[in-house]
């Protein structure tokens, strides 16, 4: 794993929750901050999405992307989710390349997108 986004330093008490939205390929997790405000990260163009609730998170998970947005190496899923494109050279792909990002948000559980992308924004309490 390797670490893409950090997120702003704060009391894990203050952590109140995420929403996790899509519309039109891309997807924006929204993280809701006490006295810091929404940390949001963007996805552009999904091709995958889980979640896994809190208890059945795998201790790595959690040590290595606790609060932070991590990059995970390709692997089995990317390969499956690329085959049909690799079977048909002439298809166009909807996609340049593909990434396999992970969050662990205490409390709620764990994030997993696969995308072309990921940037992520702070917007501050006023």
């Amino acid at each position: 794993m390797r670490a893409i986004l950090e997120l702003p330093k704060f009391d894990t008490g203050q952590y109140e929750g995420c929403d996790f939205h899509m519309s039109a390929g891309d997807a924006n997790l929204v993280i809701k901050i006490a006295e810091i405000g929404v940390f949001s990260i963007f996805f552009q163009r999904v091709r995958w999405h889980r979640f896994t609730q809190l208890l059945s998170c795998d201790l790595a998970w959690i040590n290595g992307a606790y609060f932070r947005l991590v990059e995970i190496p390709p692997g089995d899923l990317i390969a499956s989710l690329m085959a049909p494109y690799l079977r048909d050279k002439a298809a166009p792909r909807p996609f340049i390349a593909l990434r396999h990002f992970m969050i662990f948000l205490d409390e709620t559980g764990c994030h997993e997108v696969v995308a072309e992308s990921a940037v992520g924004s702070l917007h501050p309490v006023a």
